[in-house]
């Protein structure tokens, strides 16, 4: 299941662009670089639903008890009819798309998605066959794509934990599409679609498809030929995108993947080389890109026209200093020093201001996402960070009146364990998130910088919350008579009791090769034994990554409730007792989470097929 947070994600997550900087930015950047003379720049893809950008999130099926009930009960018995289930809901979803709404997650969709990762493949083949100009239904078409991302979705979610199974129908399915389109059964229209829908499950392409890519043109329209100079087409580009340096890095970035880091680099070049304001901030913004070598290349050609550059670049180049790996941040200073040397000074951070700050439960998969609001006028902005081991995704939306506003929090509240928290506890999780994306070598996305400069600055820097201190002083706060050793042996029994996780804790359970492995071994053996013997092995060997859930859970829930009325102190007691060694069996939330994943093995075991 997709948890209840990333699911209102994806039906609130704005296309960081207008329509006019939509399908027409993409011809104008391909015109870009093949004025520069780089003719391998391959196809972009382009988002298939108008301004719902169709982006399926990291944690699809983490619901195992959910998708069990659906399985078994009025749910199943919808799918079970005489069309095929692809067909079914790729219908359903063309129902929404033609009314101008985003796709409901039903319990059908997603069990659909979890027991059918075959039908990527019937999926493509749906959106070939109604596409316009060769078929006659757009929508239709579109509802089939929407299947295709979602299957592609869990199958590198899968792929990530180490299926193989996942991982070989993935290459089955990039080179399918390679031999389609060489046969030219799939025209370059369809492929740039098939491209955005891997770019949005965060899938990499394989080398071949990257070649059939790049061989392409996209026939959306438009015609015309190549512009004559570099200059003609970026400021095309510039005006397509109203000369918001971020709507045109963020058009690169959803489609980052089916652009070659040396055609991004030709391009941050152009873009600098035009000296145009617009131009130059958007170049600025490239040393957020995912890839190294292009964040290095961005630098080298900042230092050259650093002369040029604007205060708000220069402020924007010191906030983001840190945010890059270390042996990263001397280009900067340079490019910095340079600006500074030619009297440019470091722009104040404009006029800005967070209201409210809601955060999610962190759920199986160590993600959790705030929601900001910030006053705009008369209107409201919301904004939006997504993290997972690092900074996964941040956006902000255009101003919205109070009322929509209203409507989505309200959406959210119906299907998200959410809690208001503090600036400071956004803060502390930023930087330690931060942190976690320098060590790995990665930058965040360059909607964090948008989302600081909305709310009127942010000075995070990277900082990791050290787990010992943080630990330390909530148990401090906990009363003496529930630190009681009588106490805290009933507080781990019961733990599997707690009202206030009862919805967050169904996305907490274990899911990969090697627990799977020991779950189909053991069989014959009853539940509770075989939970017995995952808690001493394979659970044993994780005390670490389950006491950090447990005690990130419970800081969002004192965050939320100082007074004690939610149940922080309980599992702030289950969490030292997983990092002291404790029996896990003897706690009960342990044992819920390991009877939960070998139901979730199980119904995974049985479930997946085939829908042909």
């Amino acid at each position: 299941m997709i948890s209840p947070f990333l699911a209102f994600w994806l039906r609130n997550q704005k296309v960081r662009s207008s329509n006019l900087c939509g399908r027409a930015i993409f011809s104008i950047l391909y015109d870009v670089v093949l004025a520069a003379g780089h003719a391998s720049f391959p196809m972009l893809a382009v988002d298939f639903i108008g301004e719902t950008v169709i982006g399926f999130p990291d944690s699809i099926a983490r619901n195992p008890r959910r998708h069990v009930m659906s399985r078994q009960g009025r749910a199943m018995g919808r799918i079970r009819s005489n069309a095929s289930p692809t067909d079914l809901h790729a219908r359903r979803i063309a129902t929404a798309i033609a009314k101008s709404r985003p796709p409901a997650f039903s319990p059908d969709l997603q069990l659909y998605l979890e027991s059918f990762p075959g039908e990527i493949f019937a999926a493509l083949k749906g959106a070939a066959r109604h596409m316009p100009p060769t078929g006659k239904d757009e929508a239709l078409a579109l509802g089939y794509l929407f299947l295709l991302q979602g299957l592609l979705e869990h199958l590198r979610y899968r792929a990530d934990s180490g299926y193989a199974d996942a991982t070989g129908l993935i290459a089955e399915f990039q080179a399918a599409v390679v031999a389609q389109a060489e046969a030219g059964h799939i025209d370059g229209l369809m492929l740039a679609f098939v491209a955005g829908a891997l770019q949005q499950s965060k899938m990499p392409t394989s080398l071949e498809l990257a070649a059939v890519l790049a061989k392409q043109n996209v026939d959306d329209g438009e015609g015309g030929q190549f512009p004559a100079d570099v200059g003609a087409a970026v400021v095309g580009m510039l005006d397509a995108c109203g000369g918001d340096p971020f709507v045109i890095v963020g058009s690169l970035a959803e489609v980052g993947h089916a652009m070659s880091g040396e055609a991004r680099v030709t391009l941050a070049a152009t873009l600098a080389a035009s000296r145009l304001p617009s131009a130059l901030g958007a170049t600025v913004l490239f040393l957020l890109d995912p890839d190294p070598a292009v964040r290095r290349a961005a630098g080298g050609v900042l230092a050259e026209v650093a002369s040029s550059l604007s205060s708000t670049d220069v402020r924007r180049l010191i906030a983001m200093r840190n945010w890059r790996p270390e042996d990263e941040r001397a280009g900067i200073d340079a490019v910095v020093r340079k600006a500074r040397a030619a009297g440019i000074d470091c722009a104040p951070w404009e006029v800005g201001a967070v209201e409210t700050i809601l955060a999610s439960a962190i759920d199986g998969t160590a993600a959790q996402g705030f929601m900001l609001l910030s006053p705009a006028g008369r209107k409201k902005r919301m904004s939006s960070i997504l993290i997972k081991g690092g900074i996964a995704d941040a956006w902000s939306a255009e101003p919205e009146t109070r009322r929509r506003i209203e409507v989505s929090l309200a959406d959210a509240s119906l299907t998200a364990p959410m809690l208001a928290v503090s600036r400071s506890y956004l803060d502390r999780v930023v930087a330690h998130h931060l942190a976690l994306g320098v060590e790995k070598g990665q930058a965040p996305r360059l909607g964090l910088l948008q989302v600081a400069e909305t709310i009127g600055g942010a000075d995070w820097q990277p900082a990791r919350t050290d787990f010992g201190e943080t630990l330390s002083g909530l148990i401090a706060e906990i009363p003496g008579t529930m630190r009681e050793s009588a106490s805290v042996k009933t507080a781990l029994r019961k733990s599997d009791e707690l009202a206030d996780i009862e919805v967050v804790a169904q996305s907490w359970f274990e899911d990969d090769p090697e627990i799977a492995q020991i779950a189909a071994g053991g069989r014959g053996a009853g539940r509770a034994r075989l939970a017995t013997y995952l808690l001493q092995t394979a659970f044993a060997r994780r005390r670490d990554k389950w006491a950090d859930l447990f005690l990130r859970t419970a800081s969002w829930l004192r965050e939320a409730s100082p007074e004690g009325d939610l149940c922080w102190r309980e599992l702030v007691i289950v969490a030292k007792a997983v990092v002291d060694g404790r029996d896990l069996s003897e706690i009960g939330l342990m044992r819920d989470i390991a009877l939960r994943t070998i139901a979730a093995l199980r119904h995974r075991a049985s479930g997946i097929g085939s829908a042909t």
